[in-house]
């Protein structure tokens, strides 16, 4: 499951490395919303080490390159982003969200990417069982708009009850309960719970 997890939350990373647009460029009072053609050239050489030839420490380097030149705020906050990912497939964990929190922080992700971006931050503290700080991601993500799916509810419901805090674990798991409807068969609670 950590596994799935992991590479789900990698593709969802890299994919937003990716989509850096005008808005996220436009946040935070930034109006640059391009490259310049030298540091474009570093950007994308570390964008294909890690999406097409799949060398992370080749995305690293080039990335380092980019990062060691003046960068205005659009290149840094694309920079952010793909470091992130690339952290992520080297498992650097600590590092993609130091870099995702600092691209939230300086405003390089609009506050209409911040939700992902908070859910994106609590499956990476989730696959490295800081559970704290994964329900503290959870909690931002729900407070920008983010509305648990069944099985997102069944994650808090676990959560919780690891950490002991029943009563909340109670409130999510009821709620699984109830959208698993008529057919629901109370051994597959009860078992998971163990």
């Amino acid at each position: 499951m950590i596994k799935s997890i992991l590479k789900g939350t990698a593709a969802a990373a890299t994919l937003f490395a990716l989509t850096v647009g005008t808005a996220s460029a436009q946040a935070g009072g930034c109006l640059e919303t391009q490259f310049s053609s030298k540091n474009a050239e570093f950007y994308l050489k570390a964008e294909t080490e890690l999406l097409q030839n799949k060398n992370s420490a080749g995305a690293l380097a080039a990335l380092q390159q980019l990062r060691s030149k003046p960068l205005n705020c659009y290149e840094e906050g694309a920079a952010l982003r793909l470091g992130a990912a690339i952290k992520i497939e080297t498992k650097d964990y600590v590092g993609a969200v130091r870099d995702l929190e600092t691209a939230l922080d300086k405003g390089y992700i609009p506050a209409s990417d911040a939700k992902q971006t908070y859910y994106n931050i609590s499956q990476i503290y989730l696959s490295t069982d800081n559970k704290s700080k994964a329900l503290e991601y959870f909690d931002k993500w729900m407070n920008a708009g983010g509305v648990p799916s069944r099985d997102q509810k069944w994650t808090l419901a676990v959560l919780y009850q690891q950490m002991d805090r029943f009563p909340q674990s109670l409130r999510w798991a009821e709620q699984v309960f109830q959208a698993d409807g008529p057919n629901a068969k109370r051994e597959v609670y009860d078992k998971e719970k163990q």
